[in-house]
């Protein structure tokens, strides 16, 4: 179950570019720039300031708000799993404690919608 909970964290953290929770740095896009051929992705430098072009996988604002307002939505018999809703904060755009149980319940219920 950890194994799922960090999968499902640091794939929701990088695709709702969640602030300092993803692992899509500086470095890493260094990185891109020596290892591969993506030059949408590289470092650009403007002088003396370095930015981050935003990458593909990356949900648009308005995107990410849909997301985060489906989960408040969601709802999962009792005792099933944690109130998805009390967990999520609409102002900060963010998930908030919780926990492995939730992170399984939440990726098998969501992968069994996704099949139907």
């Amino acid at each position: 179950m950890h194994t799922e909970k960090n999968v499902f964290e640091n794939m929701f953290n990088i695709v709702m570019d969640v602030m300092g929770k993803t692992k899509d740095n500086i470095k890493a896009r260094m990185d891109i720039t020596l290892f591969y051929n993506r030059k949408n992705m590289e470092l650009v430098f403007e002088g003396s300031r370095v930015t981050k072009p935003r990458a593909s996988f990356v949900l648009e604002k308005h995107a990410q708000l849909l997301v985060y307002q489906w989960l408040t939505s969601l709802h999962f018999p009792d005792e099933h799993a944690s109130n998805i809703t009390r967990l999520v904060s609409l102002e900060e755009c963010r998930l908030y404690r919780m926990n492995s149980h939730d992170y399984h319940v939440f990726m098998q219920n969501t992968h069994s919608i996704s099949l139907s």
